[in-house]
């Protein structure tokens, strides 16, 4: 369940967010629903280091912590940086995209509660085919990166 599910002040969230933030450089808001296709969660805390957010949708806690305690320690603690259209290999090799999100104050919520304007969400998306061809432009700006799996500051 939730924390506000279980009775918890926003206030109270709030500053758990706020501790997990300083603990670890960032926390993770996992937003659960009986519809799987309302399922998420991303980071909060990037945005203070000049990076965005990293957002995704579908996979159960676990998994969900899993990827963005790695893709945020890849930034935080590697200084890899990560934008619109680059890609990543991910477990089992199935490669990742990463998409600007529009409209992501309606997801990432405490992101942008916290750090208004500033943020910007990257969404990450699973291909299942290679990554289109892009054009020589996109090629010189595309980069791809590799990232480690960790566990750790989740909210729930």
């Amino acid at each position: 369940m939730c924390l506000m599910c279980d009775g918890w002040s926003a206030e109270e969230v709030r500053q758990h967010i706020d501790n997990l933030i300083e603990r670890h450089g960032w926390a993770i808001p996992y937003v659960e629903s009986p519809n799987p296709r309302k399922i998420f969660g991303y980071t909060v805390g990037l945005t203070k280091i000049g990076a965005p957010e990293f957002l995704v949708r579908g996979l159960d806690m676990d998994d969900t912590v899993e990827m963005l305690n790695s893709l945020a320690s890849a930034v935080a603690l590697r200084h890899e940086r990560f934008a619109h259209g680059h890609t990543s290999d991910w477990r089992n090799g199935r490669t990742l995209y990463f998409s600007h999100m529009h409209g992501a104050t309606n997801f990432a919520l405490n992101a942008s509660s916290r750090y208004g304007n500033a943020v910007s969400v990257l969404e990450v998306h699973f291909l299942d085919q290679k990554v289109p061809e892009l054009s020589s432009a996109m090629k010189l700006r595309g980069q791809s990166a590799s990232i480690g799996l960790g566990r750790g500051n989740h909210l729930n």
